[in-house]
């Protein structure tokens, strides 16, 4: 149909003034700083109370000014059109934590180590609950039993008060500072191991008069059982849970020998909770991971994540439902990991969260017909919670948005926002909305990823791209907030950002998962180099002689192994990434990860190759592209060594490079002022960098695309 050349024009003109006048209200918002980010409030995962009427949550607020952060809880009425108040006071060194209702007028929460309680519509102070002689941890409550459980860390007598003895012996009489080991583990993540174990307890609770006091003494629920739990270092309540009616506890450990460094079996026991009785395995047989164990609502079935694979911490879970001293696996085939599991109130269905293809989803799985139906497919959802058996209550996060608690009809679909926390500080704050960017990988996969546009986006200009590369290497880039690698903060600085989710990424089925295995330096670069040359000929206004390639952990590795494979870059970040895969396996805790990662000991025959074949060490004499190096000394996944290694590589080349450590970080820098600096370090050398053109434009890859190809010798 041939169209009225004044509608053309008129339809120019609207979209002309369309585009100007949404340039000038973008010109108008402020960058998203690093300062800015990290700043917003950091919300918890929420608690309902028992007439599912009020939740309560935690967060933490940084102030740059003071250089400190102060954590409080706030409730909202989901009955009163979701009114939000403060239920304890944002004042300075507050930290109130781990929120759980006593009834519906009474939340406890941990505060300096032990449980105080706050009256809901009360001004009275909270007044303290607990007492114990050692900081606790990892609290929970069941009203049916009037019963607290929770974790603190005592040594092999197995009591709160010996554990107190024993800290205040060894503080008194030790003159040496010398550990001294037998055994792996000597050291987990960002600690040395010490002989104080995670242990859990429970504890009644009674009214005295208007408040709720500790009847009793607590009772240690491993005592003298050689077990441990929470599992260190990142585990939670979510590592045990109690019985509807309080008469037992399941809960998650691993058995303390020591091939616990190459072995990643866990188990799942329960419990009584009136003590006195030896742990039930109920999972002997089985030789994976597994975790986040929960009771069903009535109390029949236990269900609980569980990998089969030996040694391999992205396996896929299953979810395992036990009842009657027999388990099933239930959606056995479903190409998913699912990361949490909550039962509907009459167990005929469980809501799991897992990742699909850039998202984290919540799904409805029918245990009669195991059939699978997603609920919510957009952005990143966690802290599920059921309010009835329509409704369920959770956060959501976004590439543009922190957490914010939402509830969603279960059989409608339809979503309803409860809290907007961040509202106020966002609203004039520019935030790219993230594009999809699918391309064909190695092997004719198809590979995913995000795309962000920079602030004030001109499309006749052209931009430096900060093309950004996920650790892991099992895991992914999702529609998720971050305030270690926000995406956001590098679009506000003016940088396109790319960020893929290549070979060996999860949420896209296990087989492109499992791909990475003995293949780290083959088809995710590929896929990698791929998907550059995909953005760049697909939009123009990306300037393919100013581009930034940055990475952490795995992300890390990759900087290594680009530099020692391609020219194409006008600079790399390499944060805590590994130099030396064979080394790498002598100085990490987790065996279980190196070994399965390259097929065994790196002194096996069949293994020597692998750790050879990918090591970014074998490399060295191609590099040539600028490095900032970042490095931590209390990073024990990676020591501080695969860091100093790689600076001094780039110093004896006189490659153009820089190290910044961080003596008191691990793996990931956390502390708001280490991070500022962090910030202020990586843009700045991202942006000088990417300030002139590179002077060797070649995109000469000098790593054909086929990954029987990659080998130790590599043509400049």
């Amino acid at each position: 149909m041939r169209l009225n050349p004044s509608l053309i024009r008129s339809s120019s003109i609207l979209t002309m003034a369309a585009t100007i006048v949404h340039a000038a209200a973008q010109s108008s918002l402020k960058p998203l700083t690093p300062e800015v980010m990290l700043t917003l409030a950091r919300p918890s995962t929420a608690a309902l109370s028992p007439n599912r009427r009020l939740a309560v949550f935690s967060a933490s607020r940084y102030s740059v000014d003071s250089n400190k952060s102060i954590r409080n809880l706030h409730l909202v009425d989901l009955a009163n059109n979701n009114a939000l108040s403060d239920l304890t006071p944002q004042a300075p060194e507050t930290s109130h934590d781990n929120a759980v209702w006593l009834d519906d007028s009474h939340v406890a929460f941990l505060s300096k180590e032990q449980l105080f309680v706050k009256t809901v519509g009360s001004d009275e102070e909270p007044y303290a609950l607990t007492s114990f002689p050692v900081g606790i941890a990892n609290v929970k409550f069941n009203s049916a039993a009037n019963l607290i459980a929770f974790s603190a860390q005592v040594y092999a007598d197995g009591t709160l008060a010996g554990a107190k003895e024993q800290d205040e012996h060894i503080k008194n009489t030790k003159k040496d500072s010398a550990l001294a080991y037998d055994s792996l583990m000597v050291r987990h993540w960002d600690e040395f191991i010490q002989d104080k174990k995670n242990n859990i307890f429970v504890a009644k609770l009674k009214k005295d008069g208007d408040r709720f006091a500790v009847d009793g003494d607590a009772t240690n629920l491993l005592l003298n059982t050689g077990l441990e739990s929470p599992i260190i270092p990142f585990g939670d309540q979510g590592d045990f849970d109690i019985s509807p009616d309080g008469k037992e506890l399941v809960f998650v450990s691993k058995i303390n020998t020591r091939d616990n460094a190459w072995k990643t079996t866990t188990h799942i026991y329960t419990v009584p909770t009136a003590g006195g009785v030896a742990p039930t395995l109920i999972n002997r047989d089985t030789v994976g991971a597994a975790g986040h164990p929960v009771y069903s609502s009535t109390g029949k079935s236990i269900a609980y994540l569980q990998m089969m694979t030996p040694q391999y911490e992205a396996d896929r879970n299953r979810i395992v439902v036990h009842s009657n001293g027999k388990s099933r696996i239930v959606a056995e085939n479903w190409d998913r990991t699912p990361s949490s599991i909550l039962f509907d109130s009459k167990d005929e269905n469980i809501f799991v969260t897992a990742e699909d293809k850039g998202h984290v989803k919540i799904f409805n799985i029918n245990l009669a017909t195991e059939s699978i139906e997603s609920i919510v497919n957009e952005h990143s959802q966690s802290g599920l919670s059921l309010i009835d058996d329509q409704t369920l209550l959770y956060s959501t996060a976004s590439l543009t948005t922190p957490n914010d608690l939402f509830t969603v009809d279960i059989k409608t679909k339809k979503i309803q926002r409860r809290t907007d926390v961040h509202a106020e500080t966002l609203a004039n704050i520019h935030l790219s909305a993230p594009e999809d960017v699918w391309f064909k990988g190695d092997l004719d996969r198809d590979i995913h990823g995000f795309l962000l546009k920079p602030i004030g986006f001109d499309p006749s200009k052209k931009y430096p791209l900060a093309f950004i590369v996920h650790g892991g290497p099992q895991n992914a880039f999702n529609d998720n907030w971050s305030t270690r690698w926000n995406p956001n903060v590098f679009a506000s600085a003016g940088f396109v950002v790319v960020f893929l989710n290549p070979t060996g990424s999860t949420g896209y089925g296990q087989e492109l998962t499992d791909a990475i295995n003995n293949n780290w330096g083959g088809s995710p670069y590929i896929d990698l180099m791929k998907g550059l040359d995909h953005v760049l000929e697909h939009n123009a206004y990306i300037d393919d002689t100013r581009v930034a390639a940055l990475g952490a952990s795995y992300g890390g590795y990759m900087m290594n192994w680009i530099n020692g494979h391609t020219n194409r870059f006008n600079c790399l970040v390499n944060h805590d990434g590994i130099f030396d895969t064979k080394n790498g396996f002598y100085a990490t805790e987790e065996l279980y990860f190196p070994e399965h990662e390259f097929g065994g000991l790196p002194w096996e025959d069949k293994a020597k190759a692998n750790y050879e074949r990918w090591n970014p060490a074998n490399f060295v004499q191609n590099w040539e592209t600028p490095a900032l190096i970042i490095h931590s000394d209390k990073d024990y996944r990676l020591p501080v060594t695969e860091g100093l290694s790689a600076f001094t590589v780039l110093q004896r080349r006189n490659i153009p490079s820089r190290l910044v450590y961080f003596p008191d970080e691990n793996h990931w820098v956390q502390k708001p002022a280490n991070s500022l600096r962090w910030h202020a370090e990586v843009l700045g050398w991202i942006k000088k960098w990417t300030n002139e053109p590179r002077q060797n434009s070649s995109l000469d890859h000098n790593l054909a695309y086929k990954t029987s190809q990659v080998t130790f010798n590599v043509n400049n």
